[in-house]
């Protein structure tokens, strides 16, 4: 067996600020990542000193952000307020939720509830204390902003200036998206596209949508307006690395509906110039994890060469050494080396990603079996015993996983467990040789017996014909063809043989009711050697 601790190493201390660096200053991705940070590392068991400063610290940097932009809404929902939004969006004025707003009363939930629900016990109260001043002061100046805005629009729009329009209308956008109200601003960015004059306004505008559906995580809506933007001719578009960036939040988006292996080729597809001109929505780190990842679950051996490991997005494995070694010992057929890595070093800082954690079991287990096949595919018999060292893995858990890998063929064909002496066997090339050639010859003997018998009824029906034989029945369906599809002969027809098998006269074929080939795979042929 391999020892796999000479190869993974327990991750690092987790570094929040190094982490939340990534993103943009007070962006709506920083924001929510902070949160969910706050949320994973007090649910987790472990270190607790250490998760509840991480915890600490998260909530302090997204207090400091919500109070900086104005964002009293979330601020709100954390403390549990006012009921959180689907979205953490709000459409609506202060009359909706008169009495928290005003009185800057937060919930004080009891010890009980789910601990996964973001806001199923305000956790946030445990770390740091409620504000009442900060809401009402807050609304206050954005009611009084959002009018002068407003104002500005109505001017623009009272004059026809188009220019102006557009400006004031993404200037309302930015301001709603600042306070959390995501779909106010997707509605203001929606109507400025309108006034759009050139490329380089149109890509401006399309970005800003595809950025605000997946904070919404709308991604449906991200894939329409990628969709829209490819197919439109920019000409004096002056981003050079447009579609790039298309590429990247595309690959965002089929990774949230589980298509991983599209994501995989989005993302391996986006330009090393690529660095840090989205991290709105997703950093260069988040490419290089999210590619080599999905590439290593999903491509086979030679296109993950080509396209992750030898190609050119191996300059970005720099930002993900460990990622980088897993791929190293993949590579060399070290798969108990390259698992180790992923499930002691790598799978941290996999949960903690907001839109990789739900994926990551998957994803492991899609590595782990791609491992196996790639590790037995030499061989025709192997100890599970053996295979469990090196996998890590118990006996048990190693024969329903190859179990698994057989039922659905991913081993190939014949593959069997032999639970007497707990081994992976597969049958030689040659007895799979000779079942092929037996189901060929029954087949093709079931198929001249059908011929057969389809001839003979032509020829007897071309004699009756010929010979004007009337074929009467007692009761005639619609086409005046006699119940169960047979003919009914006279008995005194001197001409005719009324064949009285009984299973003729249910309609069965008498070759598909012998049971000598009930199984599909035995039938008496005449001589076999023919074929």
């Amino acid at each position: 067996s391999i020892n796999n601790s000479a190869a993974s190493r327990a991750p690092p201390p987790f570094d929040l600020k190094a982490y939340i660096s990534r993103y943009e200053t007070q962006s709506e991705t920083a924001l929510q990542r902070l949160l969910f940070l706050a949320h994973h590392f007090h649910n987790e068991e472990g270190d607790g000193n250490n998760t509840s400063t991480i915890t600490s610290n998260a909530f302090e940097m997204a207090v400091a952000q919500m109070k900086s932009t104005g964002n009293y809404r979330r601020y709100l929902e954390e403390y549990g307020a006012i009921e959180a939004s689907p979205d953490n969006a709000s459409t609506t004025n202060a009359a909706d939720h008169p009495s928290p707003e005003l009185t800057g009363s937060p919930s004080r939930s009891g010890g009980g509830g789910d601990h996964h629900h973001p806001h199923a016990k305000n956790i946030i109260q445990h770390y740091i204390e409620y504000d009442p001043n900060f809401a009402p002061i807050s609304k206050i100046e954005a009611q009084n902003q959002l009018e002068i805005l407003e104002g500005r629009l109505s001017t623009a729009q009272s004059h026809i200036m188009k220019e102006s329009i557009r400006t004031a209308l993404l200037a309302l956008a930015e301001f709603h998206k600042k306070r959390g109200e995501l779909r106010e601003a997707l509605r203001r960015v929606f109507r400025s596209r309108e006034y759009c004059a050139n490329g380089r306004q149109h890509t401006q505008v399309c970005l800003l949508l595809v950025e605000l559906s997946a904070d919404l995580r709308e991604w449906s809506s991200a894939r329409d307006s990628i969709t829209r933007a490819e197919h439109t001719v920019m000409g004096d578009m002056d981003d050079p690395l447009f579609h790039h960036k298309l590429r990247a939040m595309q690959g965002l988006a089929y990774l949230a509906e589980g298509r991983y292996y599209d994501a995989a080729k989005s993302f391996t597809s986006v330009s090393p110039d690529l660095t840090n001109q989205v991290n709105s929505v997703i950093s260069a780190e988040d490419i290089a994890m999210y590619g080599s990842l999905l590439g290593l679950a999903t491509l086979d051996r030679e296109m993950l060469h080509s396209l992750v490991i030898d190609g050119t997005f191996k300059v970005r494995l720099e930002l993900v050494p460990d990622m980088r070694e897993a791929l190293r010992h993949y590579s060399r057929a070290e798969y108990g080396q390259c698992l180790s890595i992923l499930q002691h070093t790598l799978k941290r800082d996999l949960l903690v990603d907001i839109h990789l954690h739900s994926h990551v079991p998957i994803l492991l287990d899609m590595v782990r079996d791609k491992c196996i096949e790639q590790y037995f595919q030499p061989y025709s018999s192997a100890s599970l015993e053996k295979m469990g060292s090196v996998f890590g893995c118990t006996l048990e858990e190693m024969e329903m996983i190859v179990v698994k890998l057989i039922g659905n063929g991913s081993l190939g064909e014949g593959a069997r467990v032999n639970v007497a002496d707990l081994t992976l066997r597969v049958e030689s090339g040659d007895n799979l040789e000779k079942k092929t050639r037996r189901r060929a010859r029954v087949a093709a003997a079931k198929m001249g017996a059908h011929f057969t018998r389809s001839a003979e009824g032509m020829i007897m029906r071309a004699a009756c014909i010929e010979s004007g034989v009337t074929i009467q029945g007692e009761k005639q369906r619609r086409g005046g063809r006699p119940r169960g599809g047979r003919p009914q002969m006279h008995d005194d027809d001197p001409e005719m043989v009324v064949d009285d098998d009984p299973e003729m006269e249910k309609g069965v074929d008498p070759i598909e009711m012998d049971g000598s080939d009930s199984d599909g795979d035995v039938m008496e042929i005449e001589n076999p050697n023919e074929f």
